[in-house]
């Protein structure tokens, strides 16, 4: 995977890489840096993840506060790939099991139904 067009950077402030973007860009630019930092991890290429890694905290840096990030981070650091891919794939299951709340459809209740024949009895269920 080529990282060097998933990582450029525009420094225009009024386009789409600037300060001034809107937050589902902001999203959209950390979900790219974030899955070309996973991609790499998992392609076993350690300096395209320590590259990835790198440019994805610059542009977030809440995420050297997360203990799996720091978990990754300190294993790419001493060249520990295969365990890095452990934790990526720990990552992954995180993300596949953290859906948002209001994504999941909400069904109002059903108002209660009347007595229904059940094909050879009717039984009156308000007496």
């Amino acid at each position: 995977m080529e990282t060097a067009n998933t990582m450029r950077v525009n420094a225009y402030a009024g386009s789409y890489g600037g300060h001034s973007s809107s937050p589902q860009d902001r999203q959209q630019q950390r979900r790219q840096k974030k899955m070309a930092l996973l991609d790499a991890v998992e392609s076993g290429n350690l300096e395209a993840a320590k590259l990835a890694f790198k440019v994805l905290t610059n542009f977030d840096r809440a995420l050297t506060a997360e203990p799996l990030f720091v978990r990754l981070s300190h294993l790419l650091e001493t060249g520990h790939v295969y365990l890095a891919q452990q934790v990526v794939r720990e990552i992954k299951t995180k993300l596949v099991h953290a859906a948002p709340i209001g994504a999941l459809p909400v069904h109002a209740p059903s108002a209660p139904r009347g007595p229904q024949p059940d094909g050879l009895h009717f039984v009156d269920m308000r007496a």
